[in-house]
């Protein structure tokens, strides 16, 4: 990284727009590398020392940075060793589901720090509200960090999210749609702001990925879903008609969806249509397929086979990778991914010899994650 003297490649940049990007540049780095030296930094950003020390005794006056002491003497004077304060900003994640809540609280680089369930069925009326919004105050208030450190609630849930993000503009899954965000709001202490879950989840596996450019999330949720990255970036799906690869017919014929059709992928690729589909708990199911049970088995293949159309038909329009997330990630073995893999090619029109899946981090918590990561990608935005 380094700062540019201009903007937009004409207009100048005024000192205080230099000093902004050289300040960000400097905290990026100390953030990536995780200890360094001042030196180090105006090497690698070809920055003045002067420069980088006035920055980074900024970051330490604002506690985002920290002196570590220093290294070892090498016959000079010793360099200190300064690290990003992983801990100077926290935020509250919460995936908000059917039958369920769980909140995590994370630190700067994600990290979990506490993290807790509620077994509370979502309910849209001002009792579950009030019970959601106490329950949160309690987990916030029992951490042993300010909560002027906290950057407040994010809440990822099974709907889609207006683009002001202040109303769940359809989720017939929680029979939410129209709820405002003030519904939480009410009762929670923190601000808190809303998340469709697919896309936070998104979000929390390719947040500081650097070899990611363009790919397709896939969520393989009890309700599937998907979402589009481009160029590194999660595209947010906040219109009924942009981003619902749930809801994309693959069978005309197929069984009725809650969104009305028949045949969406939904309907033969979530985790729920698996289950209904072997009648046992998925656990089970999944022993018997990788015990060579051929019922279970010609299930699962029957699965893959609705899964690898999904995949082709994205392909046939979005060139890029694709990760597989969510709660059946944590079934699949290496032979289920390569079978997936090859009907995925069989399906192909065309050579797909290249084609790989690329798993996800984080599985079945990256809503939770995603939501609380969110709130940090915005305060870094603000630097």
């Amino acid at each position: 990284m380094r700062a540019f003297d201009t903007f937009n490649g004409s207009e100048p940049l005024t000192p205080i727009e230099l000093k902004r990007i050289n300040q960000k540049s400097v905290y990026d780095y100390i953030y990536e590398v995780g200890t360094t030296s001042k030196l180090d930094i105006s090497t690698n950003l070809k920055l003045s020392l002067p420069t980088v020390a006035a920055s980074v005794s900024t970051f330490i006056d604002q506690g985002l940075v920290v002196n570590r002491g220093v290294y070892s003497s090498t016959g000079g004077r010793k360099a200190q060793m300064f690290a990003c304060n992983a801990q100077a900003r926290i935020a509250i994640g919460v995936e908000l589901l059917k039958e369920e809540v769980q909140i995590v609280a994370i630190d700067l680089y994600a990290t979990i720090l506490e993290e807790a369930t509620l077994e509370v069925p979502f309910e849209n009326n001002d009792e579950y509200y009030k019970t959601l919004g106490t329950w949160i105050n309690e987990f916030v208030n029992a951490l042993p960090y300010e909560k002027a450190i906290n950057l407040g609630v994010g809440i990822a849930l099974q709907g889609l999210i207006s683009y002001d993000g202040e109303v769940v503009s359809y989720s017939e899954i929680l029979n939410a749609t129209g709820v405002v965000r003030e519904a939480f709001q009410r009762y929670i202490e923190l601000p808190c702001s809303l998340i469709h879950d697919t896309e936070a989840a998104a979000l929390a596996e390719v947040w500081k990925r650097k070899d990611l450019s363009n790919a397709i999330y896939i969520a393989l949720n009890r309700n599937f879903g998907g979402t589009l990255i481009l160029n590194g970036h999660v595209q947010n799906t906040r219109d009924i008609s942009s981003g619902c690869i749930e809801h994309m017919c693959i069978n005309p014929n197929g069984d009725l969806c809650y969104c009305g059709k028949q045949g969406c992928v939904e309907t033969f690729c979530s985790a729920n249509s698996l289950k209904e589909a072997a009648q046992i708990e998925l656990s089970e199911f999944f022993t018997r397929v990788h015990g060579g049970d051929a019922r279970s088995l010609k299930i699962w293949r029957s699965y893959l086979r609705y899964l690898a159309i999904t995949i082709d038909n994205i392909r046939m329009i979005v060139d890029g990778e694709f990760i597989l997330g969510g709660y059946l990630m944590q079934f699949l073995n290496e032979d289920d991914l390569n079978l997936l893999i090859e009907y995925v090619k069989q399906q192909c029109a065309f050579d797909a010899s290249s084609f790989t899946i690329r798993t996800g981090r984080y599985r079945e918590k990256a809503p939770k994650l995603g939501a609380g990561i969110a709130l940090i990608d915005r305060f870094f935005g603000s630097f």
